[in-house]
């Protein structure tokens, strides 16, 4: 049994791309649907693997940062049957059913929680994975990002997955690497047998229906302490949100842990002690992939961090002042009285060389 990503927006299509690059991913193992008003986001290389659905309502290409405008396109397509198949193929995919979008957008924004809704109404798990502006973007994408996480908790999801977008750059590649990651790792595609601790689908499955956010890092390194700095610096300083003391103090978490290297079991505890630090209060629970093997000189090493809570969002002051209207605050002016003897007309009482009327504007 298969998993299912669907892919929303341009955002969410370049995921996708990146996704049916991973070998970890096989078609074999999961089905990828590409929601998007510009299929040219989905080039030749890639849309063999990709089930490309174009959704434009209008004539108008996109729908810019209008998530109403990309709701309406979502809704005016699924009345006409452009998503039954994927439905179909949802409710027999393996659980659970991951959606990813930008939140800043129009197209993917607007079309997450219909798409959302839709399959937890029909009795599947749904996990979103969402990417959120970082805090110097404009207010207009902080605006939809606030109103996607208020609708998709009326909507009823529970357990989601944050990315928050660089700065200063247009190079969204390192975080795409970042989302195939956590789906490799979340949907177990990290863990290698062992006959000491694992992580199998129903370890996973618990973790996953935590209520929360929950993040999943990766890190290789060629030695013990680098490993540690580095699966430590991509928990708390990467593209996910990472969480204070604090937080972890008031919040109920769950924690899965793998480690693969010559010496697994003694590299545990020394791998994840900075990020055990981080969590105050012990775990409800923890899972653990412990397998020893020389793994070609390498060590590899993935977390995740369950029931997180939401993390900082940016609250935009909703009473904006608009422009006043081109005539505001102005009476009609008063003309000189001699204006208003003369009125204009127009007169043909000449003719032209030829012999027609020639017409004259004139003030009589």
């Amino acid at each position: 049994m298969k998993n299912l990503l669907i892919a929303l927006g341009n955002c969410g299509t370049q995921i996708a791309k990146a996704v049916a690059n991973s070998p970890r991913l096989p078609e074999e193992a999961l089905s990828i649907y590409a929601i998007d008003s510009q299929t040219g986001n989905v080039d030749m290389d890639t849309i063999a693997r990709i089930n490309v659905i174009p959704i434009v309502s209008d004539e108008k290409n996109g729908s810019g940062r209008n998530r109403q405008r990309g709701e309406a396109m979502y809704k005016y397509h699924e009345e006409n049957g452009a998503f039954d198949e994927m439905y179909k193929e949802a409710e027999n995919s393996k659980a659970p059913v991951l959606v990813v979008t930008s939140a800043a957008g129009g197209t993917g924004s607007g079309a997450c929680v219909p798409v959302c809704s839709a399959l937890l109404s029909r009795g599947i798990q749904v996990i979103p994975i969402i990417i959120c502006p970082n805090m110097e973007d404009p207010d207009a994408y902080h605006l939809n990002t606030n109103d996607l996480l208020l609708e998709l908790a009326d909507a009823g999801i529970e357990t989601y997955s944050l990315f928050r977008n660089p700065k200063n750059t247009a190079n969204y590649t390192p975080i795409n690497n970042d989302v195939v990651k956590l789906i490799e790792i979340i949907l177990g595609k990290c863990y290698d047998k062992t006959v000491r601790d694992s992580i199998d689908d129903s370890d996973l499955d618990v973790v996953l229906s935590l209520p929360g956010r929950f993040i999943a890092v990766a890190a290789e390194a060629s030695n013990v302490d680098n490993l540690r700095k580095e699966i430590t610096r991509k928990v708390l300083n990467g593209s996910q949100p990472a969480w204070t003391p604090e937080d972890s103090e008031n919040s109920t978490l769950i924690t899965a842990y793998s480690i693969k290297s010559a010496y697994a079991d003694d590299d545990f505890h020394e791998v994840f002690k900075d990020i055990n630090a981080r969590i105050t209060k012990a775990p409800f629970d923890q899972y653990s992939n412990i397998v020893n093997d020389d793994n070609n000189g390498e060590m590899t090493a993935t977390v995740i961090v369950a029931g997180l809570p939401r993390g900082e969002i940016k609250i935009i002051d909703s009473q904006f002042k608009e422009a006043s209207s081109i005539g505001a605050g102005m009476n009609k002016s008063a003309r000189p009285s001699f204006m208003t003897r003369k009125k204009a007309t127009i007169s043909s009482d000449t003719k032209d060389k030829d012999g027609d009327p020639v017409k004259r504007f004139r003030w009589k």
